[in-house]
């Protein structure tokens, strides 16, 4: 690090602003302990490092405690993330609030320095995510964070106004904060407090000056488990803020839209598929597999095998099936380079005919247990 840069940073009145960084976690790992000895080794002149460990492992708390400037909390029942925030945050005493996932790591030395300056005129600010990519599974996820990224700049851009932040790193004022009363329960709670944020007006910017990466589930069961409590929580989400989401909708069509075809392109690939004529017998096969999920997951697979099996017969037979590749692909690649993220063109058709039709299917799934079936037990999570 430049310390004639860091002797920049600091020199600005804006600098001098307190920071709170609230980390929660259930059981901790060494990912947790690395992440609070880079936080608490920053050279941000006004900070305060705050972790909240439900049912932590006796190693990880030993650690820990002797990590420097660090104020932990060690709670020996599993109380949920939600009650992990709004304690840390009833404890902090930061203008500024930095939330961070206890699985992210940070790189550069100048974070806050960033963060601070980035969020000088706003209240809310998304912090750009890096997955970190080594097999398959990882750059699928890398591809779709890059999504996540780009659409959220959109909304710091276009709007200055959001529904939605990714909870793995993000930034609020405390007055915003207070003003919409902190954390309320939801299996979503970083969707939750966005829109909360949005109804009050609260200004949003997208972070990209600095990062954190991120590291995606390990294998495709722990991937699925995640997804599984991702669709069951937006569900939720939208049940309970229908018209909310629909009126920043109306409101915002030129944001939200694209944002939303930028993160999920499988929703228009599965409307157009099933638009077109023939292969009836797949999509009402497809249909009462993607039903029977809800109550038995193993028919989940089938359920996308199925979907894949109708966009490759389109794509085979149907030439406009490669258009949305095509378009996927341009408007892909000038999303990576807008966010400054690399591309992975050779993936792309995997990524838009395969790990999005699985995504798709567990995330209609979800919505159908939750607006049919009336279920919003999420496994192993507490709320």
């Amino acid at each position: 690090m430049s310390s004639t840069l860091l002797q920049v940073y600091s020199s600005r009145e804006e600098a001098q602003q307190k920071v709170s960084i609230i980390i929660p976690s259930y059981r901790g790992s060494d990912r947790l302990v690395k992440l609070v000895e880079k936080v608490a080794s920053l050279p941000y002149p006004s900070k305060e490092l705050l972790v909240v460990v439900d049912e932590p492992a006796p190693l990880v708390a030993e650690k820990l405690r002797k990590i420097p400037g660090v104020k932990v909390v060690i709670r020996e029942k599993r109380a949920g993330k939600v009650s992990a925030l709004n304690t840390a945050l009833k404890m902090s005493t930061g203008d500024l609030v930095v939330f961070l996932d206890d699985d992210v790591a940070i790189e550069d030395e100048l974070f806050l320095h960033k963060i601070v300056e980035k969020m000088r005129d706003y209240d809310i600010g998304d912090i750009k995510k890096v997955i970190v990519a080594s097999g398959l599974l990882s750059k699928m996820v890398y591809i779709e964070y890059v999504s996540y990224n780009f659409a959220s700049m959109l909304m710091g851009k276009l709007a200055k106004r959001t529904i939605a932040v990714n909870g793995a790193a993000f930034a609020m004022k405390r007055k915003a904060l207070e003003e919409i009363g902190y954390f309320q329960p939801s299996v979503s709670e970083d969707f939750d407090i966005a829109l909360r944020s949005f109804k009050k007006k609260h200004r949003f910017t997208y972070i990209g000056e600095t990062y954190v990466l991120n590291y995606p589930p390990e294998n495709i069961s722990k991937w699925f488990k995640q997804r599984k409590r991702w669709a069951i929580g937006l569900a939720i989400w939208l049940q309970e803020n229908f018209l909310e989401a629909l009126t920043a909708t109306i409101k915002m069509p030129h944001v939200i839209i694209p944002a939303l075809i930028y993160a999920l392109p499988s929703l228009l690939t599965t409307l157009l598929a099933f638009s077109l004529y023939n292969h009836s017998i797949e999509k009402t096969a497809y249909l009462v597999a993607l039903t029977l999920s809800t109550f038995i997951n193993q028919f989940l697979p089938f359920a996308s095998i199925i979907a894949v099996n109708i966009h490759l017969s389109y794509l085979l037979t149907v030439g406009a099936f490669f258009i949305p590749l095509v378009l996927f692909s341009l408007w892909h690649y000038i999303a990576a380079r807008v966010v400054k993220s690399k591309t992975y063109l050779y993936l792309y058709p995997l990524y838009l005919y395969i790990y999005q039709l699985f995504w798709l299917s567990i995330l209609l799934a979800g919505f159908l247990r939750v607006l049919i079936l009336r279920d919003r037990k999420v496994e192993d999570w507490v709320v």
